[in-house]
């Protein structure tokens, strides 16, 4: 518990370095760079979009809705009903004229009264003519008509603007909601033309009496304003809706689309289609690189919530833990790579990542990061979701054919069901119309081969780079032609029988509890590598037992015995054997008690014998593999002392030693649970009953027996043997 506390930050460190690494990787930043280009220049190589793109042209763009917007006619509003209101305004004037008429007062006093009186500002001789005419009624009617008839004539306030738009026509829309074309400015007046027309009016209808035209001319010109009035709003919205009507210039670029040719001029099109494809990359970084960081930040939590949960073997482990990063690093580096180049989504190799991992961690954490690395693939892709399917299927596909992975030939046939796997999912993309092109066909059948191909080529590079063990290393070291066991099997006979023994029995139990069963049983061929010095001094390699640690006092005998682990890491390492297998050699007996001498010691000094000084140094089996290594050897070492036993001595036999080593707590650290322990119980019984079974009497079995007698005694055993190979009997064998 504390070496794994230590090593916490060490691992934060790790995931912290591999996330800010990936979301580099998956940063849009680099996706392409600015162009440094302008129209004319010939480019050195062809330039292609890295996505799907809709580009606006927006100086041609505004130049058609501009152009739109031009032909949008310009609205005028003609209000011809506009004399109501200065009409009244002449009622009143008249009104006020007949007050003041009624008035017993002095004429400058009824001129300044008028004055009072009115809303306008009249000349004194205009006011004079008002009060002195004698038909006010008819003078009344004669200046309405006369304003009527002006004000039904289109009088502009802005003569300078009409100009300038009357140049293509314009639209006028009357009060009453008649609309019309003007294509030409006649019948439209200024208002000093207006007034002219006025006074040409005025004189037509007062020919003879200058004081009444000087009159009625001056109220109409008070009165007098400005009819035909251009309608800015209206106009703009007309305008608005045409430049939208007009619609853009846009060009659709597809996915790896040639843009520019190599050896021809850059168009302006071209450049634009360039700019805005950078943009497009560039625009949104902050947001895309925050979202693709959730997005990884989320998946590297899922897979390691499963690692604490499943594999915390794995998430104690910061090789393991970094070969995981890096693997996961180079397929998005890949990945990445594969987006500049002409290839295919569907060619990224997913599976070369899975394979990878299965094969060094194991095939859920593959099928886990194959997971995580599609949806990654994904993302980089163009959120391509059938290039992540593929990516997907071909990830697990890769990760569970190398499950039974035994030769490093292997690969080809997981290399051949990952091509299936992914043709037959780009099949049918094909058949639902979402992929169009028949050859990607040939895109996923290269993914398979690739993949296999790069995992076979990387797996050496991380076997020896750190230090890794894989089944393939396992299979090889299980060959028992490896020079170290050779010498095992010369120097140490019996120890070599007895470790090829407990490799079966290991092998076999670790198939019933879920351990790896490769490594259990080449383990168990190296676990004594350390006999092979003083081999003379260990009883299952001498003929005679009774030579040999009597002479020595029991201190020295268990120092001896229990040095034979240090001694076997040592040779282990000048082999340069797996750590893996190297760990399991030191805890194959953890803190286990040497009985015998510990017991004869007690007999002999009685007095300052320490138990210590008789245990194995440990540490403890950490491992299911190591667990079962210790009871396999403590458990096949013991069935030598039967004679032909029944399997219920076997089962009691078994029981007993496993029982011992669980209230020894030798098993406190190892991940072996009470159902475990009975399954190997079940496990190392069936497979003893079968090693340890009886054999008929062979004729030559019966003349020894015969000649020799038959004793199960010790000493029998003993004359027999020295009378077998005396120079005596071996005559009368013969």
């Amino acid at each position: 518990m504390r070496e794994n506390r230590k090593n916490q930050p060490s691992r934060w460190l790790l995931a912290s370095g591999l996330f800010l690494i990936l979301v580099l990787i998956s940063s849009p930043i680099f996706t392409i760079p600015r162009p440094k280009i302008k129209v004319g220049d010939i480019v050195s190589r062809d330039i292609k979009a890295s996505q799907d793109l809709e580009v606006i042209d927006t100086a041609e763009t505004l130049k058609i809705q501009e152009a739109a917007a031009n032909k949008v006619r310009p609205i005028y509003d003609f209000n011809n009903r506009l004399f109501e209101g200065p009409e009244s305004k002449v009622s009143l004037i008249f009104e006020g004229t007949k007050r003041v008429r009624g008035e017993e007062l002095s004429q400058e006093e009824k001129l300044a009264l008028l004055n009072e009186e009115l809303d306008i500002e009249l000349s004194e001789k205009t006011r004079i003519t008002l009060l002195s005419y004698s038909k006010p009624d008819r003078l009344e009617n004669q200046i309405k008509a006369l304003l009527q008839t002006i004000m039904q004539e289109k009088i502009v306030n802005d003569p300078k603007l009409l100009a300038t738009k009357i140049k293509g026509g314009i639209k006028v829309k009357r009060s009453d909601g008649k609309e019309s074309l003007l294509l030409k400015k006649e019948g439209i007046y200024t208002l000093p033309e207006a007034k002219r027309l006025l006074e040409t009016n005025c004189r037509e209808l007062f020919p003879d009496n200058r004081f009444l035209r000087q009159a009625s001319y001056e109220i109409v010109d008070k009165l007098l304003i400005p009819n035909f009035r251009y309608n800015d709003k209206e106009t703009r919205e007309n305008q608005k809706k045409a430049r939208e009507e007009a619609g853009q210039k846009i060009f659709l670029i597809k996915k790896g689309q040639k843009i520019v040719e190599e050896g021809y001029p850059v168009t302006r099109d071209q450049l634009v289609i360039l700019e805005t494809l950078w943009q497009t990359t560039t625009k949104r970084v902050f947001p895309i690189i925050m979202g693709r960081a959730l997005i990884i930040l989320v998946l590297m939590m899922g897979i390691g919530f499963y690692l604490h949960r499943y594999q915390a073997w794995v998430l104690k482990d910061n090789i393991l833990l970094s070969v995981l990063g890096l693997i996961v690093i180079l397929m998005l580096l890949l990945t990445k790579g594969l987006t500049f180049t002409d290839l295919s989504g569907y060619f990224i190799p997913v599976a070369f990542a899975t394979i990878l991992i299965a094969v060094i961690l194991g095939g859920r954490l593959a099928i886990m990061t194959g997971v995580a690395l599609a949806i990654l693939v994904g993302l980089l892709t163009g959120n391509r979701l059938p290039f992540a399917i593929v990516a997907l299927a071909g990830g697990v596909t890769g990760a569970y054919s190398v499950r039974w992975l035994k030769h490093r030939t292997d690969f080809l046939r997981a290399g051949a069901s990952i091509a299936l796997t992914n043709c037959l999912l780009i099949l049918a993309f094909i058949l639902l119309g979402i992929e169009p092109e028949i050859k990607s066909l040939w895109w996923g059948l290269g993914n398979g081969f690739t993949s296999c191909l790069l995992a076979f080529a990387l797996l050496p590079a991380f076997e020896h780079g750190f230090k890794v063990t894989t089944d393939i290393r396992l299979l090889e070291l299980s060959n028992l032609n490896q020079p170290i066991l050779k010498r095992l099997a010369i120097q140490a006979p019996g120890t070599y029988h007895h470790s090829i023994i407990v490799g079966n029995l290991a092998e076999r139990a670790a198939e019933a509890v879920g351990a790896n069963p490769l490594l259990a049983r080449v383990t168990s061929y190296y676990h004594d590598i350390g006999k092979i010095k003083n081999s003379d001094y260990f009883i299952e390699n001498r003929i005679d037992p009774s030579v040999g640690y009597e002479k020595l006092v029991p201190r020295l005998s268990s120092q001896i015995i229990i040095s034979h682990v240090k001694e076997g890491v040592e040779i282990a390492q000048e082999e340069r054997l797996p750590p893996r297998i190297i760990n399991i050699i030191t805890q194959h007996h953890g803190t286990g008690l040497i009985a015998q001498f510990y017991r004869k010691a007690l007999k002999v000094e009685k007095e300052g014998v320490e138990e210590e000084d008789y245990r194995y140094p440990g540490p403890r089996p950490r491992s299911k593999e190591a667990a079962i290594v210790m009871l396999a050897d403590s458990v096949e070492a013991a069935s030598r002392t039967l004679t032909k036993p029944s399997p219920e001595e076997i089962r009691d036999l078994v029981r007993e030693i496993i029982n011992e080593k669980f209230t020894d707590s030798q098993l406190d650290e190892s991940p072996l649970t009470l159902s475990d322990l009975k399954k190997i119980v079940e496990v190392f019984t069936h497979t003893l009953s079968g090693t340890t079974h009886g054999r008929i009497d062979y004729p030559l079995t019966k003349r020894i027996k015969k000649r020799y007698g038959d004793t199960s005694k010790e000493s029998s055993k003993r004359k027999r043997l020295q009378a077998l190979f005396s120079k005596k009997g071996g005559q009368k064998s013969t």
